[in-house]
């Protein structure tokens, strides 16, 4: 069984999910988070498999752009993801890159009313393009190609994100907060900047970074690329083919 939300799962039906975890001879999680906080739960080690979650990749790498002002936050709106703490953080980033642009891409399952209001209160409504609605592969290569980084800043724990692998898997840097895979992900390649939950300063900081530092933008670029190239869908099937022969194989008769 792959936990592909633990975090979901472990947030609301926990008792639930632990007895299908007991059913069944393995369970795949995506983050080191998840493989440590099963045995916490009761579920016995050995029974707990990390297999890295692949990357969306485009048919080449976007070739990002080196103005260095652009910041792409995609994917469905959602509360949680902290598009609030981004706003907040974007005067602090406009003091240093005076022509930064916010870009919010996505479908809204959350009200964007607040979220418009906040950036009026802040005085950043003029930094922000809102393109609301679902978008068609053709429009995710044009948003990927023309940003410098892709802001993730979670405030709870997810173990995987489909806007992480879709970040990674065009060669774009990413900034990211410390939670389930993300954080994890991007230190593990040098993709970015990782700064704790919640914390504005020091997403502005990193955001800052990204946009004015070059060398910094073209080590987490390389280290994007690098994602790209280790985590395909073909090195993960491999390992869920290789966990399947391991449970298929004949026991001992006891």
């Amino acid at each position: 069984f792959t936990a592909h939300d633990l975090w979901a799962m472990l947030g609301g039906r926990p008792a639930a999910w632990l007895r299908i975890f007991d059913e069944v001879d393995r369970v795949v999680v995506h983050s080191r988070r998840a493989a440590a906080e099963l045995p916490r739960r009761g579920v016995a080690p050995e029974r707990v498999v990390r297999i890295p979650h692949p990357v969306f990749s485009a048919a080449r790498p976007a070739e990002p752009t080196r103005d260095g002002h652009t910041l792409l936050s995609f994917g469905l709106i959602r509360a949680y993801k902290g598009i609030d703490l981004l706003l907040e953080a974007l005067p602090e980033i406009e003091r240093a890159v005076p022509d930064v642009r916010l870009v919010i891409a996505g479908d809204s399952h959350d009200a964007v009313g607040p979220f418009r209001v906040l950036s009026d209160r802040l005085g950043v409504a003029d930094r922000v393009e809102w393109r609301l609605g679902f978008h068609p592969e053709v429009d995710i290569e044009s948003l990927m190609a023309s940003t410098t980084a892709v802001v993730l800043p979670y405030r709870r724990w997810v173990d995987s994100s489909g806007v992480l692998a879709t970040a990674l898997g065009h060669g774009v840097p990413v900034v990211a907060t410390d939670v389930g895979n993300l954080g994890e992900t991007v230190e593990e390649f040098g993709a970015g900047e990782v700064v704790p939950p919640e914390d504005v300063g020091a997403l502005a900081g990193a955001c800052v970074r990204l946009l004015t530092d070059v060398g910094a933008r073209e080590r987490a670029e390389a280290g994007a690329l690098a994602a790209r190239k280790e985590l395909t869908w073909e090195h993960s099937a491999e390992l869920h083919e290789r966990l399947y022969r391991s449970i298929a194989e004949p026991r001992p008769v006891r």
